[in-house]
């Protein structure tokens, strides 16, 4: 069943106001990343990071299967990070 237009803007106006009362509780409810040690880490950092390990990995075993799936999780982090960077800015401009 899908949701009529005033249902969706009135869940948006509700998401909106969660983010700005309280953001913490926000972040962890959309599952959009992890808080270690008081710091926000998303989801895309956390699969650079993984990343960079089986691109090491691949490099020191001489793996070229565990290089390259090293290099495009770097990249997929890499770009998650970004567009996630980005609609966050553009959103609080608005």
């Amino acid at each position: 069943m899908s949701l009529s237009d005033e249902e969706r803007q009135r869940l948006a106006k509700l998401g909106h106001e969660l983010e700005e009362d309280d953001p913490r509780l926000a972040r962890t409810l959309s599952g959009k990343g992890f808080d270690v040690f008081g710091h926000s880490i998303g989801t895309g950092a956390l699969l650079a990071i993984a990343g960079v390990l089986l691109l090491l990995v691949g490099l020191a075993g001489n793996s070229l299967a565990l290089a390259m799936l090293g290099t495009i999780a770097l990249v997929g982090g890499l770009v998650r990070s970004g567009s996630d960077w980005t609609r966050r800015h553009l959103r609080h401009r608005a």
